[in-house]
């Protein structure tokens, strides 16, 4: 039986079979008409009544009162068995035959980059397998692939050449691997590959079948991508391999030991790949849960922006602010901010929180202000990572510029949470940023990785020093935080700067700070980290000029 050509997928079922179907609906599922027709139409096809999925056989039986124009609802089983979420029409063309024309509402399984599948279809095609007990003798393997410094792209030539590098990378990897299993791209610059035993192969022939696969991929990224305007862009790239599905209670363990294989393949310098152990650690799984969602709690503004006061010692007046992060995930609940933080620096996300939050901070300040809430400065803060891209002064100008937020009340906290690596580069952005107007403050000091010599370096730049919340807990009872609190305010005079004390609980710490010297304070005993909310009605409430 033939149909009409359609923008629309159009399915025509007779007797509850498949009897033809257009490439709009073969395409939509990942199959071809061929794979489609006489297959029962219940198998591809779920109707939703009253919230409950149920068999489509139950509308076909109810022939009768079907009404061309009534919209129904329900779900499509594509090739990896993600369900596509559907609006159709139903139309009886004679006896048991009918024609349905069917909306896609929601299909969350295509990557919009590179138009690979993603997360969505290989969770949903290796949970199905895994489960599934007629396919138990099939042998599951998981790849994770990942091109390394692929935010080097981005930073050199633009986020659409990235995005086109992605998508040519993909579109490579998915033309070698198609036949080996389903080929997806997760986020960033990471795919996976479903690598499925369909050849029955031993588990050592299995082995050496995936050793192959993986020495012809590291093989092929010698050579150079060709992008558009002949732009050649060559990367390495890490491999991780998981144990046999067998070795894992479910997919998410298989996928988290490939990717933590794939850790360890990052540590060699050219494109290598590594086997992974079949035992992981506890914690991992947390992990690759916020890693998974952390870039969608950016995108869809899940991470909320609390402001902690900071006050002056001498009258208690409210000075500032610092912009404090905060996640409460659905299920995972409160997610610490040192934990997304540190994992957005392992996932090369660190670069584009940093200036989501302070875009976040920007608007905030001129929403208040178009109210007459004038707001004190806000301080925010941007790790080491972030301060060594080359494209950070450039990016935070034109953040400025499309916020209209006033220069003066916004101070960067440099803060410590790695190594410097590019130290020429850090120090050149940071006076940057000081000539375009904002206040520059030393976070932590007195902790990690700080040195005296880069305060030295950058003294010129500098308006604040934080002393960290570690050297005040005890200030009152030790003589060594003590001391030490003294000289870095004693060094704060000496660099001509203010110091501002953490995490500050108690009013007998706040007294011995002011009477040591200490110009600011932030901390409990003044105030937690507020709401937008609550900090407009502080600041209205303070009478701020």
């Amino acid at each position: 039986m033939q149909i009409e050509d359609s923008f629309l997928p159009i399915l025509i079922t007779q007797h509850g079979q498949i009897k033809s179907c257009n490439h709009v609906f073969s395409t939509l599922l990942g199959l071809t008409s061929y794979d489609v027709i006489n297959l029962k139409a219940s198998g591809l096809l779920h109707l939703k009544i009253d919230d409950e999925y149920c068999d489509i056989n139950t509308l076909f039986d109810c022939s009768k009162d079907i009404l061309e124009d009534e919209v129904h609802r329900g779900e499509l089983v594509d090739c990896n068995y993600y369900h596509i979420k559907v609006e159709f029409y139903c139309k009886k063309i004679e006896n048991n035959t009918f024609k349905l024309s069917f909306r896609v509402t929601e299909n969350k399984a295509i990557d919009p980059i590179s138009g690979l599948p993603n997360g969505w279809a290989m969770s949903a095609r290796a949970t199905h397998l895994f489960n599934t007990q007629n396919t138990h003798s099939l042998t599951l393997r998981m790849l994770v692939v990942s091109v390394d410094n692929f935010s080097t792209i981005n930073f050199r030539y633009g986020f659409d050449t990235g995005d086109e590098y992605l998508a040519v990378f993909g579109k490579h990897l998915q033309s070698k691997l198609q036949h080996e299993g389903l080929v997806v791209r997760f986020s960033n610059a990471r795919f996976g590959i479903l690598i499925e035993n369909r050849g029955d192969l031993s588990p050592q022939d299995f082995i050496d079948h995936i050793t192959t696969i993986c020495q012809n991929l590291c093989q092929w990224s010698l050579a150079p991508l060709c992008l558009t305007h002949n732009l050649m862009v060559n990367k390495s790239i890490s491999i991780g391999i998981s144990a046999e599905h067998s070795e894992y209670d479910n997919y998410f363990a298989m996928e988290i030991a490939a990717e933590t294989a794939m850790r360890e393949s990052e540590r060699h310098s050219n494109s290598y790949y590594y086997f992974a152990k079949t035992t992981i650690k506890p914690d991992l799984m947390m992990n690759k849960l916020i890693i998974d969602e952390f870039p969608v709690a950016i995108e869809n503004s899940r991470i909320k922006i609390h402001y902690q006061p900071q006050y002056e010692l001498t009258d208690n007046k409210l000075v500032g602010f610092e912009a404090l992060s905060r996640w409460i995930h659905p299920d995972l609940g409160y997610i610490a901010p040192d934990v997304f933080v540190r994992i957005a620096e392992d996932i090369g996300l660190h670069f584009e929180f940093d200036l989501w939050v302070f875009t976040q901070v920007c608007k905030q300040i001129v929403q208040w202000r178009e109210i007459d809430v004038n707001s004190p400065r806000i301080a925010i803060n941007i790790s080491f990572k972030t301060l060594e891209m080359t494209s950070f002064v450039t990016r935070l100008q034109a953040i400025i510029n499309n916020t209209g937020c006033p220069k003066n009340l916004l101070e960067i906290e440099v803060t410590e949470t790695a190594s410097i690596t590019n130290m020429l580069t850090l120090i050149d952005n940071v006076r940057a940023v000081k000539a375009l107007g904002l206040h520059i403050a030393i976070d932590d000091f007195g902790t990690g990785y700080s040195s005296l010599s880069l305060v030295r370096t950058l003294r010129s730049s500098l308006d604040t020093l934080k002393i960290d919340r570690s050297l005040i807990a005890d200030i009152c009872d030790s003589k060594l935080d003590r001391e030490f609190a003294r000289k870095v305010i004693g060094l704060g005079e000496v660099l001509e700067v203010k110091v501002l004390a953490e995490g500050v609980e108690t009013s007998a710490q706040r007294d011995l700070l002011q009477a040591l010297g200490c110009d600011y304070a932030q901390g409990y005993y003044f105030d937690k980290a507020l709401s937008d909310i609550d900090a407009k009605n502080l600041i209205i409430n303070q009478n701020f000029d």
